[in-house]
């Protein structure tokens, strides 16, 4: 016969094995069930090094835009442009990233980028995108699960694909470096002046 402190003790240790136990199920079950949140971490993790732009430029980014209201500067590497919405994408290789002015860095629409202003510069979205259909706006690409997400986005990544006539591109922002009241994949962000 067990004593009560053997009792209490098993009980216990059984409560914790199944608290402990539960705490890992709903772990997997929600790691599986959102390959969105891992696909824009994943994004966030490798290009968190271009916070640093010193660094993009090193690795062939090079300023293409005046500032865009409420996007900011963009920093375009042509190698890694898509020849269309069928290629392969590396998600962790954006052809282009956007950058915005910190505090007191405050770029007007259509003010050119100072070089000598780099350090002022804060990484807020990385913009993926693929040639156009010779003038006419290119199929959007799928690069992204969020339509199996439990995320709730007031942008789809299908909405987000933007075509721009010069240079001859349809793109995406993932707002993966700043918030974004509008969503990941809005064209815009509202924060940004």
């Amino acid at each position: 016969m067990m004593s009560s402190i053997e009792i209490t003790r098993r009980k216990t240790l059984i409560g914790a094995g199944l608290v402990i136990g539960g705490i890992a199920f709903t772990g997997q079950a929600s790691a599986r069930s959102d390959a969105l949140e891992q696909e824009l971490d994943t994004v966030r993790c490798a290009t968190e090094q271009y916070t640093d732009v010193a660094l993009a430029r090193s690795d062939g980014y090079a300023m293409v835009s005046p500032y865009t209201p409420q996007m900011g500067f963009h920093f375009v590497n042509p190698e890694r442009f898509a020849p269309d919405s069928e290629a392969e994408v590396d998600i962790t290789e954006p052809p282009i990233l956007v950058y915005y002015g910190d505090g007191e860095y405050q770029p007007e629409p259509g003010d050119e980028h100072d070089d000598d202003r780099d350090d002022e510069l804060l990484l807020g979205a990385v913009e993926f995108a693929h040639v156009g259909d010779d003038g006419e706006p290119g199929t959007p690409a799928n690069y992204f699960s969020d339509e199996e997400s439990e995320m709730e986005l007031d942008v789809s990544e299908e909405e987000g694909w933007n075509w721009t006539p010069g240079p001859d591109i349809t793109a995406v922002h993932v707002w993966v470096h700043k918030d974004n009241p509008d969503g990941v994949f809005s064209p815009t962000n509202p924060e940004i002046n």
